[in-house]
């Protein structure tokens, strides 16, 4: 049987917690620590300010501070024997920024194609045989589907998937394929026919479907965004109760407002992607 797959969201232990969870790397939270040390003027500041910042000791203090600039994320002034933020720092928020842009791009033209769908609609980012959703807007009548910002979709069965699997270059294309197989077992050979067929159309139209093949009760369409040298980086999709949303509906009219859609962020986002 077939089932919705929604996100899953734990708020973080507060600070004040003296349990100590075992799946926190200790490493990893001091230097992250050290790094929120510094302020908004990023001035220079040395190790034994920053250990009375984050109450760390000054000795672990200095093996992180070395650590973290030889990997660029803070610079070390020899003349002051201090050290503020360095460049890689930029690269943790890049990616972040860039999706809120797209989202804020995207989200007029999602919810126009969702009235006009009686449906949802969705943009989402690739991550390892899944994408993530990113934003969502939706009517009334497709409340029932309860996926939203943060649910994980796969994309052998699903239009948004099927996309962006059909844009790769085939070496990555087969390559990510080669990691799905053993998420299906015996299921498998139905999974890999039903999406490569899916594929091939894909590569002629632009746009991927899929007809209840993960959530039985919906249908969905999906196509790519593309950055600037062609890779598909995003998707946007389009879906709803098969009962609103036939498939007649969406090969003929969604399907190809969603590809419309796709292009239309493509082009406005052009100097972010």
């Amino acid at each position: 049987m077939e089932r919705v797959a929604l996100a899953r969201r734990k708020d973080p232990l507060p600070a004040s917690s003296t349990e100590k969870d075992y799946r926190i790397n200790t490493a990893l939270a001091r230097g992250l620590s050290i790094l929120k040390a510094f302020g908004p003027d990023n001035r220079p500041i040395g190790n034994a300010e920053i250990a009375g910042r984050v109450d760390l000791p000054k000795a672990t203090v200095s093996r992180l501070t070395f650590t973290l600039t030889e990997l660029g994320y803070l610079k070390y002034d020899e003349d002051l024997g201090r050290y503020s933020l360095g460049p890689a720092v930029l690269t943790l928020g890049y990616d972040v920024l860039a999706q809120m842009e797209i989202r804020d791009i995207a989200r007029p033209y999602l919810q126009e194609l969702a009235d006009y769908a009686d449906g949802s609609t969705y943009l989402g980012t690739p991550n390892g045989t899944e994408f993530i959703y990113i934003d969502a807007c939706r009517t009334p009548a497709s409340m029932a589907i309860r996926l939203g910002v943060g649910s994980r979709i796969p994309m052998a069965s699903t239009g948004m998937g099927r996309a962006y699997l059909a844009a790769l270059p085939e070496p990555d294309r087969e390559a990510l394929i080669s990691l799905m197989a053993p998420e299906y077992g015996a299921e498998w050979p139905e999974v890999e026919a039903r999406m490569r067929a899916e594929i091939a159309c894909a590569q002629e139209r632009g746009f991927a479907m899929s007809h209840g093949h993960w959530i039985t009760e919906a249908h969905s369409a999906g196509a790519i965004i593309r950055r600037a040298d062609g890779y598909p980086i995003y998707a946007v999709n389009v879906g709803g109760l098969r009962s609103i949303i036939t498939s007649e509906r969406l090969g003929s009219d969604l399907g190809p407002r969603v590809l419309g859609v796709a292009r239309q962020i493509e082009h406005i986002a052009r100097g972010i992607l």
